[in-house]
């Protein structure tokens, strides 16, 4: 099991994909900045600025002139349902003006990062004789790790074991409601609660469901937090931000994670939790398990995928009982991706309802930057082996939704791993994108549900395994291999305590620390996706995120995932209880709902397949 270090150097190389910036520039001094002015929510955000009142310069997303969400129940989407029809119900979702999205990157002056001639030959130069040195250090330090079977010293050890078994104990001596005491959702105080909103990304989340939303003005919700000290400070970053809000009306919860006895306050009262607390191995668990046992609805931000598996394994039959729907990897991980996938499935089974995807391509175009919690979150279950994933007979994601059987429909991951030319030919060049891992994972879970439910007859069709490609695109060779290369030396450098202590020390942002508001408002996200289908069929869809998608649009995506749940039940895909992907538990009511918050979607058929005989 130690040699995971060396399984998940790529993984920890392209999170650290900045060290050699950092080096030459750390971060921005803070500053304060006066609020700007209202825009479309499908204009450029890059001009959107916040103010800011504590240590950090925020970025904060600008919202659509008029809300998106519910006040009062009802319709709470605030889109009309005239027939039924999902092209009515959801506009944007349905789109099929593919170069209206790319046209609307470049209106926003969206620019990926070029790679300079100097750079590349100094990358090249000083890069060679960097990893040369360090590699030998790395492979004995592994060898000798995975020889004396453990990841550290023994009190270190014992330690991490000692936290990580506790977070996943389920809780013992906590009185909870029975099934039919728990109080419905409609009855419930509050909307939503954002825990984790004292954190990089959780105050991100704050600031914009405050933009958004305001306080109290038909959206009920509540901040939750370890620290009133700190609850409070964000009160009053809020206040400066927006000073015609009425901040007093906006409630604090006082939840220890790691201490049971606290969680009840946090929800016993509120339709869903949003959080994005993490290691969420760490100190997520018990949050997951109290919502599944009050009927509360969950979202997150994790990209921890063996420990959504535990929970699906420990919690889904509970879930199915109360109602609970939980949702993990609603931001960055994996929502671009994973409805992606969605909606090309959709596509093929428009025409013929037995025909299924059997290839996705996906290739990204990102600029982005990375936060300490990321980083600590990564290196945590990786170099420093800290969470020790269980281990199953079987994949936890190929059960059932109610989990009473494998799902036989396998997907196979053969992303490239190394640097190489663009398979649509292009002239770009590719490389290995980071958490193609993780979002593969995801979609495989989607389209082993999408499986399920249409291997409902006594003599289902047969199905073939779904194969997976991911690509990192790179306007030329150079930002191909640059970027490349400067990961694997961060990875080799990151995976021995010789040169990986320092540089977490002082190169890499420690928690809490993130990118600041220009560089967030410069990055962007567009997933190019393409399928093909058993008989055939093939599909396209464009997804463009205006913002740095981990950070300021990931914010964005788990506050409209919880709202999504809260607001928008009747027009959920799956009613009921139950652990879901983003796609399967919310699909075009979560796609709608990203669209009119900034995003752009398109998708359509490029060549039809060959019908099925319905003989």
């Amino acid at each position: 099991p130690h040699m995971k270090s060396v399984v998940f150097l790529p993984i920890i190389g392209c999170l650290t994909i900045q060290v050699s910036a950092l080096l030459i520039s750390p971060f921005k001094a803070p500053s304060i900045k006066k609020p700007s002015k209202e825009i479309s929510p499908l204009q450029t955000h890059s001009s959107a600025k916040a103010r800011v009142f504590n240590i950090q310069s925020r970025f904060f997303m600008s919202s659509s002139q008029q809300y998106y969400g519910s006040m009062d129940g009802g319709n709470s989407s605030g889109i009309k349902n005239t027939n039924g029809d999902d092209d009515e119900l959801f506009p944007n979702a349905s789109s099929r003006d593919i170069e209206g999205v790319h046209e609307q990157l470049r209106k926003d002056g969206k620019r990926p990062i070029r790679e300079s001639n100097t750079s590349f030959i100094t990358t090249a130069v000083v890069g060679i004789p960097l990893f040369l040195s360090v590699l030998p250090v790395t492979v004995i330090y592994q060898m000798g790790k995975s020889m004396l079977g453990g990841s550290g010293s023994s009190i270190e050890n014992d330690v991490a074991d000692d936290a990580s078994i506790a977070c996943r104990q389920e809780s013992v001596g906590e009185h909870f409601p029975k099934f039919h005491e728990i109080v419905p959702k409609k009855e419930r105080k509050y909307d939503a609660v954002l825990l984790g909103c004292t954190g990089f990304t959780g105050r991100l989340a704050a600031i914009y469901i405050a933009k958004t939303y305001k306080v109290n003005q038909g959206l009920k919700w509540a901040i939750a937090g370890r620290s009133q000290t700190k609850l409070n400070k964000l009160k009053e970053e809020l206040g400066i931000l927006f000073p015609g809000f009425n901040l007093d009306d906006l409630d604090t919860i006082i939840v220890d994670t790691t201490q049971a006895e606290t969680i009840h306050d946090l929800v016993k009262d509120t339709k869903v939790v949003i959080t994005t607390a993490g290691p969420f191995w760490k100190y997520g668990s018990k949050v997951v398990e109290f919502c599944v046992k009050y009927g509360t609805d969950y979202v997150d931000t994790t990209g921890e995928t063996g420990w959504n598996k535990e929970m699906i394994m420990k919690w889904n039959s509970i879930a199915m009982k109360t109602g609970s729907k939980a949702i993990s990897l609603c931001g960055h991980d994996s929502i671009p991706w994973d409805l992606s996938y969605y909606k090309l499935s959709q596509l093929v089974t428009e025409k013929d309802n037995t025909d299924h995807l059997v290839k996705a391509q996906f290739f990204d175009e990102s600029k982005g930057g990375i936060s300490g919690g990321t980083i600590d979150t990564m290196l945590s279950l990786t170099v420093d082996q800290k969470y020790k994933e269980d281990k199953y007979e079987f994949d936890p994601y190929y059960l059932s939704p109610d989990g009473s059987k494998k799902i036989i429909h396998k997907t196979k991951n053969t992303s490239p791993l190394t640097v190489q030319p663009s398979p649509r030919k292009d002239g770009r060049w590719t490389m290995p994108f980071f958490m193609a891992a993780v979002n593969c994972e995801v979609v495989k879970r989607s389209n082993a549900l999408l499986m399920n439910n249409m291997d409902t007859s006594d003599n289902p069709p047969t199905r073939k395994d779904l194969e997976y490609q991911e690509y990192w695109v790179h306007p030329t060779f150079k930002e191909a291999f640059g970027n490349w290369f400067r990961l694997v030396i961060a990875a080799t450098a990151l995976s021995n305590p010789l040169s990986g202590t320092p540089i977490r020390k002082y190169v890499l942002p420690k928690p809490g620390q993130g990118p600041d508001d220009k560089s967030m408002s410069k990055g962007y996200l567009l997933v190019n996706a393409f399928g093909e289908s058993k008989n055939g069929t093939k599909v396209q869809s464009s997804f463009y995120f205006p913002n740095d998608p981990g950070y300021a649009d990931t914010a964005r995506m788990v506050v409209e995932s919880g709202l999504c749940l809260a607001l928008d039940a009747d027009k959920l895909p799956i009613q009921g209880g139950g652990f879901f992907t983003p796609a399967i538990g919310m699909g075009d009511a979560l796609l709608e709902r990203l669209c009119c918050t900034g995003c752009k979607f398109a998708s359509r058929i490029i060549e039809p397949g060959h019908l099925t005989s319905k003989l």
